[in-house]
């Protein structure tokens, strides 16, 4: 049984009382300093060897005592019940955080063994190194798929705007989301597969496309930024505009077209927000089954669409707490993600690792995959990276990352 087969059950905080909160935060401040330690010595490894991954689990490790510490906290503060608190968002925040990086230990883990017996060669591991080495969790080095540049991040812009017809004679930008146009400052040019996974792992999923596509509008939408804000948290997700079981006649038809419409589905139903106003008299919840309307025929690639679903359903399932286990089979969703597969879009090995990570079994999924190839993880792995890396954004903002900055800063100089 790998490493990745054998991760724990999610951690259950417990809920202390007034007189033990001193004694978290020591051990908080304890495992900060576990982490930065870890950090320094990860950094001063020349190869990317065993030992190297053996660092790499005791920084993560750190970062998950932290996350586990910082839920008793949360909890501790709260007053009710601890099952009103899993339903918090920052409950749900934690919990996709800590399930996150418990993957990452045990991915790590799998690494370092596995480079212990024989020396791993090929663009995954070229692909699972570069997303290491550019992760706020990792070493954050600023090269290869790190930082956008901001000109290359004007011209996608510029692209996007030009490709998918978004500007109006007074410059305004249509949000295809929304459908309407929206001062040119309120709208952002968004990424599928996140930049910040570089070609190699885009190349390691779908396989190597020319010319790369991660800087592709095929790869990328102009949407409001108050949408974007909401895209990557697990709320909602695009899929195509056919019914949610569709026949195979409907299926192909969609598949086949020249232009392939899409809509929105809501996958939160829970979500503390959804009756909140997102543009007009427009709420999130109308949101659901919305047709995306867009200016002319370009449309983005289903594959890469895919791939953000799969982050958020994956995300959604493991912001459940200990007591929302029902949510992992997923049966309403994963039960309609045909649209995914027709096309050659994911290894069939890595979408059955991601479909067994969820608890389902679902081989109609698995209908139209690529032949197997690669390392079967690496799907979770890239999963998992954006999703703990978005948890610690949204509960710290940049504020950790750039006292790490500064701290690399003082020991150039030193």
């Amino acid at each position: 049984m790998s490493a990745l087969e054998n991760i724990p059950p999610l951690y259950v905080p417990k809920k202390r009382p007034a007189k033990d909160m001193e004694k978290l935060q020591d051990e908080m401040d304890k495992a900060s300093n576990e982490q930065t330690q870890a950090r320094k010595k990860l950094k001063a490894h020349g190869s990317f060897d065993a030992e190297f991954w053996s660092a790499a689990v005791n920084v993560e490790s750190a970062c998950l005592t932290k996350s586990r510490i910082a839920s008793d906290i949360s909890l501790s503060e709260f007053e009710g019940r601890q099952a009103d608190w899993e339903k918090t968002e920052e409950a749900r925040r934690l919990f996709a955080q800590i399930r996150a990086q418990m993957h990452r230990v045990a991915s790590f883990s799998h690494q370092r063994d596995s480079l212990s017996l024989c020396k791993s060669k090929g663009g995954l591991i070229t692909s699972f190194m570069k997303l290491f080495t550019s992760s706020p969790l990792g070493l954050n080095i600023r090269t290869g798929a790190g930082p956008r540049d901001s000109k290359t991040q004007s011209s996608f812009r510029a692209q996007l705007l030009k490709d998918y017809d978004s500007l109006d004679e007074q410059g305004n930008a249509w949000c295809p989301i929304l459908g309407c146009y929206l001062d040119p400052d309120n709208v952002t040019a968004s990424h599928l597969f996140a930049y910040k996974h570089g070609q190699a792992s885009m190349d390691a999923i779908f396989g190597k496309i020319c010319p790369p596509e991660l800087f592709s509008s095929r790869n990328g939408l102009i949407m409001s930024a108050a949408v974007e804000k909401v895209f990557d948290i697990g709320v909602l997700v695009i899929v195509p505009d056919i019914p949610d079981r569709p026949t195979k006649q409907v299926l192909c038809g969609w598949v086949n077209d020249e232009v392939r419409e899409f809509k929105i589905r809501i996958i939160d139903t829970t979500w503390s927000k959804l009756d909140h106003f997102v543009v007009g008299t427009t709420r999130w919840r109308d949101m659901d089954g919305k047709k995306l309307e867009f200016r002319g025929n370009y449309r983005p690639a289903a594959r890469y669409l895919y791939f953000h679903y799969c982050v958020q359903i994956l995300r959604r399932a493991w912001r459940a707490g200990p007591g929302q286990q029902a949510v992992f089979s997923l049966q309403d969703e994963l039960g309609k993600l045909f649209w995914g597969t027709p096309g050659k879009y994911v290894a069939r090995n890595m979408l059955k690792a991601f479909i067994q990570e969820l608890g389902h079994e679902a081989d109609d999924l698995l209908i139209g995959a690529r032949g197997s190839g690669g390392d079967d993880k690496v799907l979770l792995n890239i999963a998992a990276t954006q999703i703990a890396e978005q948890s610690v954004e949204e509960e710290d903002g940049e504020d950790e990352h750039d006292e790490d900055e500064e701290e690399d800063e003082d020991e150039d100089e030193d």
